[in-house]
């Protein structure tokens, strides 16, 4: 893993491509995106793949509870920690992120903003050590966008059914640092 600055690649092109497979790879690997998230991936391809992403000189972060055959637990964050050069951890979970923090890897909480149950579990996020990241999901309003950050106080990611330039810069424009998605379309902005 190398050290990288997220915030000025982030700051280069506020578009994170976020890849299903193989022919995502290839695709991001030739566009302008800086950042890549790892969406799925298994254990018999992920150093190719975190390899791949290095050489291009792109930042990588992978959604670890999405790799085919790795364990999502010290076991599996090790083996990714000594085996690839990921910069950084996607997870759902909360004790998943403290351990890959504390392995040196930058950490991206992903939640689900369905209710008001979800808007209030952010909390937690403020901790001041964890997470380096917030990701909400699906493409929130720019009421839920502002509501986050002024909440959180973190970098915010928006992603899930960004489909056009309005979508990305909506989200930029109430407060996100980046937009994520598989959309190849969103990719060019």
């Amino acid at each position: 893993m190398r050290e990288v600055n997220i915030y000025d690649k982030l700051s280069n092109n506020p578009i994170i491509a976020a890849i299903k497979d193989e022919k995502d790879l290839e695709a991001v690997l030739e566009s302008d995106v800086e950042v890549i998230f790892v969406l799925q991936s298994s254990l018999l391809t992920i150093k190719e793949v975190s390899k791949k992403i290095e050489q291009s000189g792109k930042v990588g972060f992978v959604h670890m509870g999405l790799v085919k055959g790795l364990s999502d637990d010290e076991v599996g964050l090790r083996y990714l920690k000594e085996n690839t050069s990921f910069s950084g951890i996607i997870s759902t979970k909360w004790p998943q992120l403290v351990r890959a923090q504390a392995l040196g890897f930058m950490t991206v909480y992903r939640i689900f903003m369905v209710d008001s149950l979800a808007f209030n579990s952010l909390k937690k996020a403020q901790n001041p050590k964890f997470p380096d990241f917030i990701e909400i999901l699906p493409n929130a309003s720019g009421k839920i966008i502002k509501s986050v950050n002024e909440q959180i106080k973190r970098p915010l990611i928006v992603s899930g059914l960004i489909t056009d330039k309005e979508d990305v810069i909506n989200a930029l424009k109430h407060g996100a640092i980046a937009i994520s998605s598989t959309n190849k379309k969103v990719w060019e902005f």
